[in-house]
């Protein structure tokens, strides 16, 4: 793999600075050839028609058709896995591989994926490496969900590539190994890049050793969910060096990756067509929120063409100054299990700034949970005995900034739980959404 994700670097490399008008009939080759597969041999395709609308009389791809295909959401591709798996691959998509991710009901979605989209995925990450200023010779430390343990603690597991003409060693362990190993492990083999969910890694940071002290990290890499302000601030503070955040799913590959040196995400559209869709029934400080949908070139083993998975991002509508055509985001929000339902029905996303709440909080963590249809609960962490320094002005600023009235209430936790996965959600919410 490691021949074809040079390969695939080398060109994302060059059509980074493709124009518009050239990156269009781009993805329509890639996404053809996609269409034609799976009508093919996926049973979900070929049996319900859902892809023939783009087809014309004579054969051709009407693509002024496209927006009539149905949108693929993640509850129908959780309850029609196994008919969206590809009944032949083509050879040169590789081995298939297979896992299963959580849905935001908990119902695991099994999937399939194929050497050349990790492949792809791969050079994606390696061309943020290059826009972070990154050397060919890195080592790295991931920390993943371990579901199999073959990644335990002492030793995890050793990974080793080349790229850009390098030799790259991958350290891997466990997320479920307790943070105080997590720091030793480490210690121990003294990374210059790190990896892990932003709100593991944010609790990884306050408990690194003293031997970290004089080590030098080059730069973190969060993946997986969504990075705060206050848990990119934990990590740059405590690791002292830059935060790259990386937009992917395990089932569609990388969305996006960001640049350190403006902050935007970067769209993969080389590997993937990412649509945007104007939501409904937001509050309007959220006007600005679009949902994505993802149709990622190069999973053959099981195709997704307008896959909904519930994400939400602001789009940026400007353009970098160095010359990339690639589309950008100014930040991921998060997914629909993170949106409120106001008591008037409307859906709002928790927007309130930690800068602010620092006046008036002093917390290690904090977790906005929707508990009621009208009720708030604002769960945090702090090492302080009186960690509240302004109650009725903390109570003020809130109710002000939720854009319906609703009960307010704030919760001390010991600790703040994470999902199964080791995933930490900023917001949640605990309710069903009204019919």
């Amino acid at each position: 793999m490691d021949e074809l994700t040079q390969k695939f670097f080398e060109t994302l490399l060059k059509s980074q600075f493709m124009p518009p008008v050239e990156m269009v009939p781009y993805q329509h080759g890639l996404i053809e050839r996609l269409v034609r597969h799976a009508r093919a041999q996926v049973p979900f395709y070929r049996d319900s028609g859902r892809l023939d609308v783009l087809l014309r009389r004579d054969g051709t791809i009407d693509w002024d058709r496209w927006d009539e295909v149905p949108l693929l959401t993640r509850r129908e591709a959780q309850d029609n896995a196994e008919a969206l798996y590809a009944e032949t691959v083509p050879p040169e998509c590789g081995d298939v591989i297979t896992g299963y991710t959580a849905g935001s009901t908990g119902t695991p979605l099994h999937f399939r994926t194929n050497r050349m989209m990790a492949a792809a995925g791969s050079a994606t990450v390696e061309r943020a490496l290059i826009w972070a200023g990154m050397p060919a010779q890195l080592t790295l430390a991931v920390l993943r969900n371990d579901r199999k343990g073959e990644a335990a603690y002492p030793n995890g597991i050793v990974y080793q590539s080349t790229i850009r003409g390098t030799r790259r060693l991958m350290h891997h362990l466990s997320l479920q190994t307790p943070v105080e190993d997590q720091a030793r492990w480490l210690a121990r083999i003294r990374p210059d890049v790190v990896m892990n969910y932003p709100g593991a890694l944010a609790v990884l940071a306050q408990n690194l050793p003293d031997d970290l002290a004089t080590h030098r990290f080059k730069l973190a890499i969060c993946v997986g969910e969504v990075t705060t302000e206050q848990d990119r601030a934990i990590i740059e503070k405590a690791f002292r060096c830059p935060v790259l955040d990386l937009y992917s799913g395990s089932e569609f590959g990388t969305v996006a990756a960001q640049d350190c040196r403006d902050g935007r995400l970067y769209i993969t559209e080389e590997t993937m067509l990412v649509e945007f869709k104007e939501p409904d029934g937001f509050a309007v400080a959220d006007r600005d929120l679009h949902e994505l949908i993802f149709t990622p070139f190069y999973n053959y083993a099981m195709p997704l063409i307008r896959y909904a998975t519930g994400d939400f991002a602001v789009v940026d509508s400007g353009q970098p100054a160095d010359g990339r055509s690639l589309r950008r985001l100014t930040r991921v929000a998060g997914r629909e299990r993170n949106v409120f339902m106001m008591p008037s029905g409307r859906r709002w996303w928790p927007n309130f700034q930690n800068k602010v709440l620092c006046d008036y909080l002093d917390y290690r963590q904090i977790q906005f949970a929707q508990t009621a249809q009208d009720k708030i609960e604002i769960r945090y962490v702090s090492d302080r005995s009186e960690p509240i320094a302004d109650e009725p002005g903390l109570l003020a600023y809130l109710r002000a900034a939720t854009p319906e009235p609703m009960d307010i209430a704030m919760v001390r936790k010991a600790t703040i739980a994470t999902r199964a996965s080791g995933k930490y959600e900023y917001s949640v919410r605990e309710i069903a959404p009204k019919s």
